[in-house]
């Protein structure tokens, strides 16, 4: 069974968090099975990172909408998956699908957890930057809706321990000046 999205109250979602997919082989190399994504309510290991970094932008649990881009389970995790890249971009009619039944969705900042899923969301041409290069604003954040299959600005937030925003002054203070004046956030 495919991970549901979480969140508690649809109509009172300031922000969207993407993750690529539920896939992970962390018990003993066997897959996890997960009720929601991210494991919400089952194991905090697969979230905890990314929540606090949400924490420090103002952002609780309750103000989320968590999903993943591809909801089915792969043959392997991210990293491993030479083809995420073209299966993930084939979800994306989906994925916009679900987020357009959220209200006001189209003005919430998304959240994008890993640097797949930014490289699978860049339209044909864009130019691909390193996530060093994101994270130290040398280029334009959110990542703009015209520039990604999305349609909405896109902002980098990797669960990775690398980009945790409390050693990453400059970005996090860059996002809590943008959240401040973004529609439909506080």
């Amino acid at each position: 069974m495919e991970p549901k999205p979480f969140y508690f109250n649809k109509s009172n979602i300031k922000a969207i968090v993407l993750g690529a997919d539920p896939t992970n082989y962390s018990y003993h190399a066997k897959q996890v099975n997960l009720q929601y994504a991210f494991g919400i309510g089952q194991d905090p290991r697969y979230f905890q990172g990314i929540l606090e970094n949400l924490n420090l932008l103002g952002l609780h649990l309750e103000d989320i909408y968590i999903d993943n881009l591809m909801t089915g389970y792969q043959g392997q995790e991210t990293s491993k998956n030479k083809n995420f890249a073209t299966a993930a971009r084939q979800h994306v009619p989906e994925l916009k699908k679900r987020l357009y039944k959220i209200k006001n969705s189209k003005n919430l900042p998304v959240f994008i957890t890993a640097y797949d899923i930014y490289k699978a969301l860049l339209k044909d041409g864009e130019k691909v930057l390193t996530a060093h290069a994101l994270y130290s604003l040398e280029s334009e954040i959110p990542i703009p809706a015209e520039k990604n299959l999305m349609g909405r600005p896109l902002i980098p937030l990797f669960r990775h321990d690398d980009y945790k925003l409390e050693s990453r002054t400059d970005y996090k203070n860059y996002l809590l000046g943008y959240l401040n004046y973004k529609p439909g956030t506080s």
